[in-house]
């Protein structure tokens, strides 16, 4: 009876081996030899239905390139995201992270890895989530802040990942001014020089937008952009753009535009349009001798006519004292002659009186 036993035991043993075997043969397996999980969460012990199987991979890799903590409005307390490192190279994977700055802003001051983990080790076949925390200080200013997560392996393999966090306080404040703006109207090269100063007097950061554009001042063309530029404004900050585009010798009408956020966080416009001439400096010194040319013939004209005009006075001159010459000396011979007749005539009358004196009348006659 106990032999019986033993041999049903033993074809039971052998049928199952022939059963369960193919099985397990059949099923999902990834790189670590371990079953793939199938659509319905269970192991799948057949290629019908089956997740992709992972391929091998050179590399480490992140799933997210960036961390955006949104736009926070409460200070003095963290804030928390995560980084999914994933290994399916084949081997375990030693990782460092670290936070670096950018530029400088100081949101890597800020940052640090949920349990201290800057060191460890990401088993092949798996993956690993490292919280990333945030701390904002109450003294935290308003805008926008910026670092990057730095992942490398032993090999020094590696990745990065931007991180960024925006701040709105009730200290929250925009206050800004342009400082400058210019278009010079003429210039002496085939450059058009323009430009302008935005300054950034309040508590939050923004983003300064520049643009100049030419329009051929006699028309026949639409209006060309010449500069596009945009330039985040810290606090407390001053930036400049400048135009230097070529712009060619001629005659246009030129607009530049400036935005930028006024006191209310509203974003306004400075603009400047202004008829600009561009011409080289040979074309100006050209005219300007054709001006000094001018000057002098007119100079030269004018003396010249005055010169003449003297001349021909002195001539009338000379022509009136002619004749008066002759008549001055008729008038001399006529003198002598007037008087003696006039000294006769006197004798004359004087002998008439006395003859009336002594009663007698005469009558006399004078003749010229």
């Amino acid at each position: 009876m106990k032999k019986k036993k033993m041999i049903l035991a033993a074809l039971l043993l052998a049928f199952s081996a022939m059963v369960f075997v193919p099985l397990s043969a059949s099923a999902c397996v990834g790189p670590d030899g371990k079953p793939v999980v199938g659509v319905d969460g269970s192991e799948a012990n057949s290629t019908e239905g089956c997740v992709r199987e992972i391929e091998t991979e050179d590399h480490f890799g992140v799933e997210e390139d960036f961390l955006d903590f949104g736009r926070i409005s409460e200070l003095d307390r963290s804030y928390t995201k995560t980084i999914t490192i994933r290994n399916y190279t084949g081997s375990d994977v030693i990782i460092d992270v670290e936070a670096a700055k950018d530029g400088d802003f100081i949101l890597a001051d800020w940052l640090a890895f949920v349990g201290g983990a800057t060191h460890f080790t990401v088993h092949d076949g798996s993956t690993y989530s490292l919280g990333v925390r945030a701390y904002v200080p109450s003294e935290a200013a308003a805008g926008s802040q910026y670092a990057t997560v730095k992942v490398t392996d032993a090999n020094g393999y590696e990745l990065e990942v931007s991180a960024k966090i925006d701040i709105a306080t009730d200290g929250f404040a925009y206050n800004s001014e342009v400082a400058g703006s210019w278009v010079n109207p003429v210039n002496l090269s085939d450059k058009n020089v323009a430009g302008a100063k935005v300054k950034n007097t309040g508590k939050a950061g923004f983003a300064a937008t520049y643009e100049v554009k030419k329009k051929n001042f006699f028309g026949g063309m639409d209006w060309e952009v010449l500069t596009e530029d945009q330039q985040e404004v810290k606090p407390g900050s001053e930036v400049e753009f400048k135009d230097e585009s070529q712009i060619g010798f001629g005659v246009y009408n030129v607009e530049q535009r400036v935005t930028f956020v006024n006191a209310d966080g509203r974003i306004i416009e400075s603009k400047i349009a202004r008829i600009v001439i561009n011409v080289p400096i040979w074309l100006l010194a050209v005219i300007g001798g054709v001006i000094v040319l001018i000057i002098v013939l007119v100079i030269v004209i004018k003396k010249h006519k005055k010169h003449n005009k003297k001349d021909e006075d002195d001539e009338e001159e000379e022509d009136d004292n002619e004749d008066e010459a002759p008549k001055a000396k008729k008038a001399e011979k006529k003198a002598p002659k007037a008087e003696a007749d006039d000294e006769g005539d006197d004798e004359i009358e004087a002998i008439a009186e006395k003859l009336e004196e002594n009663g007698e009348k005469i009558t006399v006659h004078i003749r010229d």
